[in-house]
């Protein structure tokens, strides 16, 4: 592989220094892709894309508008041979790829980013799914599909303004600020997502655009023999970005599906990534833009709308379930399906007690007999994943459970947690319908509490495909911090909070019973199913060692200050789930998990059976 590549015909000037700022976007998003917690910053690339993208676009338009050839039709089919052949050959790859290994739930899901993601509607798709930060968001081969919608969202509508501004003769330098401040504010005035949506993205390629008009006013631009930008490596790196983009992204996920690590492997993910840009560089994309005619780019728009239609086909259809060469997996895949967050008699009970409609995210009950004897069910979505099992065992034991939790939203007595000042609004009023149910307005026996600690104690998640940033970055945190960061500290308020809950209730009438966090897998348990092939590795635990380590100082304090309250109860599952080496992601044949950290229904069940006489001894 050289250094020196061919270069297709440009619609303007080359200048080998733009490929060259191409290199070091390209090579920030991948490393950031690889090693987030070295390259944090990395991510910036994809802004430095958007902006060069602006400043090149407009720099096309306009100076073609100049020399009176412009041609709203040409600039569209150069678009078309442009992006539509490298994002064919990513798709299909994905697509074939999936189609081999994935599961159905999986291959589903895939379906409908193949669809939005050849359409170029894929950032308004992940708007309703996942947050880029998410431990989740590694598991979607296409996420990186985002930034490209959003430039070819650009593109349909910029040539026009260009035009209209170069027709009626308005300054280019004013009017473009004017648009960049426009765009800029919009996301001030307008709600919406900050991240993936459009409106709040285009200001940065506006802003490239008004980096070309002032350029072009002072007759400057980066010199094309810049001794940094030029270097043939960072050149060459910038040739290829595009499909480099592509390629990189598909490959990390796939590797975190099918439970590979992704740093053990970066040197592989490096090598392959680049040389199938390389390939689709040297050997589609060059061919592809030397094409001229329009029914070579029909070809390609017909073939791109063909592979999402056949996404949509997949989705529709289920994944696919019935591929001859899938195994079966018994009862297992439905084990990560998620139960429904509320049932109607939750609702009803809790709104009669409330006089409103309860804001918590998780809200059940057996029953809406308001006299009825109640076991609670109360915490986060920790006890929401718990109570099936929980539920069961209150009904075979007379009792009716009610279940009453918050997502990401523990609620420990003036433990009020979020993202932001407005969240932790939020959180406090979720916090305090609980603890107005729970104060003699119910016929409560018994509470059980159950939360995930550590992330939210850390601030860091566990394992491969767990988000591993600090909570002081991306996750909840106490109200303090946003009040009074001087004298935030996370972890301590955290565990000051469980003290204020056991003595809450260390006296009350109401039996209490405080679960312990279950060992966090850090993998997708999906991987302890068997993909086709048998080519992945199945590794269905972990070591009991790094479960211990990573609880120690939560555990500790529990079990510390559990001394001072003695009617408190602690259930601890660690014997439930491991043995004298390793804790485990299924048992006894059954599936424990539903995902890394949440308990599947199977695992409820089975815990619930592990704690039953310790809850319901009542001699």
């Amino acid at each position: 592989m050289k250094f020196n590549l061919p270069i297709v015909n440009h619609s303007l000037q080359y200048n080998p220094s733009l490929d060259g700022i191409r290199g070091i976007a390209i090579l920030s998003v991948l490393f950031f892709h690889i090693w987030p917690q070295y390259f944090y910053y990395g991510f910036l690339g994809v802004d430095l894309f958007f902006v060069l993208s602006g400043y090149l676009i407009t720099n096309i338009i306009y100076t073609k508008l100049n020399k009176g050839s412009f041609s709203f039709k040409e600039f569209y089919r150069n678009r078309v041979r442009r992006i539509f052949p490298a994002v064919i050959v990513v798709l299909l790859f994905t697509l074939f790829i999936g189609w081999l290994f994935l599961f159905p739930s999986e291959l589903k899901d895939l379906g409908h980013h193949i669809k939005s993601s050849a359409f170029f509607y894929q950032n308004f798709r992940l708007i309703n799914e996942v947050g880029y930060w998410d431990k989740a968001a590694q598991l979607k081969p296409l996420l990186h599909f985002w930034s490209l919608s959003v430039e070819e969202q650009f593109y349909i509508f910029w040539p026009f303004v260009i035009f209209v501004i170069y027709k009626k003769r308005f300054n280019l330098i004013t009017s473009l600020f004017v648009l960049l401040i426009f765009s800029f504010s919009l996301k001030y005035f307008i709600d919406m997502d900050t991240f993936y949506n459009s409106l709040a993205r285009f200001w940065e390629l506006v802003l490239g655009a008004f980096l070309f008009a002032i350029g072009s006013k002072y007759s400057y631009e980066i010199s094309k023999t810049n001794l940094i930008f030029s270097n043939k490596v960072l050149v060459f790196f910038g040739l290829i970005s595009f499909p480099l983009y592509l390629w990189h992204y598909v490959i990390i996920s796939y590797m975190y599906i099918f439970n590979l690590n992704v740093e053990k492997y970066a040197l592989v993910i490096i090598f392959s990534s680049v040389l199938l840009a390389y390939l689709t560089y040297r050997y589609i994309e060059l061919y592809a833009r030397q094409q001229k005619s329009y029914r070579f780019a029909a070809i390609l728009f017909i073939l791109l709308f063909s592979i999402g239609m056949s996404g949509s086909y997949i989705y529709k259809h289920n994944g696919l379930p019935n591929r001859k060469h899938l195994k079966d997996n018994g009862n297992f895949k439905q084990q990560f399906i998620r139960e429904v967050a509320q049932n109607k008699q939750g609702i009803k009970l809790v709104s009669e007690i409330l006089h409103k409609k309860p804001i918590n995210d998780y809200v059940k009950a057996t029953t809406t007999n308001i006299n009825a004897k109640f076991v609670a069910i109360v915490g986060d979505s920790h006890a929401h994943a718990s109570y099936p099992g929980l539920k069961d065992i209150a009904k075979r034991h007379g009792y009716e459970a009610l279940l009453l939790s918050n997502s990401s939203c523990p609620p420990y007595p003036d433990g009020a947690m979020g993202r932001n000042l407005k969240e932790v609004k939020e959180c406090r009023e979720k916090i305090d319908n609980i603890y107005t149910l729970l104060n003699d307005n119910l016929n409560i026996k018994k509470i059980i509490f159950i939360t995930r600690a550590t992330k939210n104690m850390l601030g860091n998640g566990f394992g491969i495909i767990d988000d591993q940033k600090p909570v002081a970055y991306t996750g909840a945190k106490f109200e303090n911090y946003f009040t009074d960061k001087k004298h935030w500290n996370q972890k301590k308020e955290f565990l000051n909070n469980i003290e204020k809950l056991f003595k809450k209730y260390n006296n009350s009438k109401v039996k209490f019973y405080y679960i312990m966090e279950d060992p966090e897998l850090g993998f997708d348990p999906k991987n302890c199913m068997m993909r086709p092939f048998d080519i992945f590795p199945s590794n269905c635990k972990i070591k009991l060692e790094a479960f211990l380590n990573r609880q120690k100082e939560y555990r500790t304090f529990v079990y510390k200050i559990s001394k001072k309250y003695p009617n408190i109860t602690i259930l601890d599952p660690k014997n439930f789930y491991c043995d004298g080496k390793y804790c485990y992601a299924m048992k006894n044949g059954k599936m424990l998990y539903a995902d890394d950290d949440h308990q599947s229904v199977d695992g409820s069940i089975m815990q619930a059976k592990y704690f039953e006489n310790e809850i319901f001894n009542d001699k």
